[in-house]
């Protein structure tokens, strides 16, 4: 009987997947696509899943050669996810405009850029420890840089979060955006952190004042 009822539910899961990927042919959101015996779908080319009302992803990716995009869905997981996303296209992997809270599930590796802002991301644990262009974690709500990549060819942009230290931020980086965090962080801060040894920032508020004195001083 349990035998029978797996079965059955395989099947179920089998249809639903077959539909959801027919749909996506007919709307021209995916490249041509091959199934594999343990049901994970490669792609030659790209996939889109991009404003669908998603809450999860329905069928479980493997390699993607092109860029993969579920942005601005209503997305609390990443499972099912592409495990690699290729160089054609840019290669990108774009899960902006979400609702995650982690990037369990994300792909390992990432050519292009990889875009995880205007989440309710805490943490960066499971990212690609290497992107070949931008990374950007913008609007979220991180306290830790705990997890980001080690190497980003592009820049990182962390800039809308709730960072009070940049430890963790990528040794080997073209630029890091960290303003609009809760604490003001300088170039200096910033190099120190790539050899994981940054201090705290300066409290933003303190800043501010700083600044106000300076002014007076000057209108004086």
């Amino acid at each position: 009987m349990k035998d029978q009822i797996e079965k059955a539910i395989d099947l179920v899961l089998e249809q639903d997947r077959d539909e959801f990927l027919e749909q996506l042919k007919a709307q021209k959101r995916i490249g041509n696509y091959t199934v594999r015996p343990d049901g994970i779908v490669d792609v030659n080319g790209n996939v889109d899943i991009s404003d669908m009302n998603l809450t999860k992803i329905p069928v479980k990716f493997g390699i993607v050669t092109g860029y993969f995009s579920c942005y601005n869905n209503q997305l609390t997981t990443l499972q099912g996810a592409p495990e690699e996303v290729g160089e054609w296209y840019g290669g990108s992997f774009d899960c902006s405009n979400n609702k995650l809270t982690s990037l369990e599930g994300c792909p390992k590796e990432v050519k292009g850029d990889f875009d995880c802002s205007y989440n309710h991301l805490i943490s960066l644990e499971g990212c690609p420890k290497e992107v070949k262009g931008d990374f950007n974690c913008f609007h979220n709500q991180l306290t830790s840089l705990e997890g980001a990549p080690e190497e980003v060819d592009g820049s990182f942009a962390c800039t809308h979060n709730l960072l009070t230290s940049l430890i963790g931020c990528p040794e080997e980086v073209g630029y890091v955006y960290c303003d609009n965090n809760p604490v003001e962080f300088t170039e200096e801060d910033i190099e120190l952190a790539k050899q994981g040894k940054a201090p705290l920032g300066l409290p933003l508020s303190f800043v501010l004042m700083k600044n106000k004195k300076k002014e007076f001083k000057k209108q004086k």
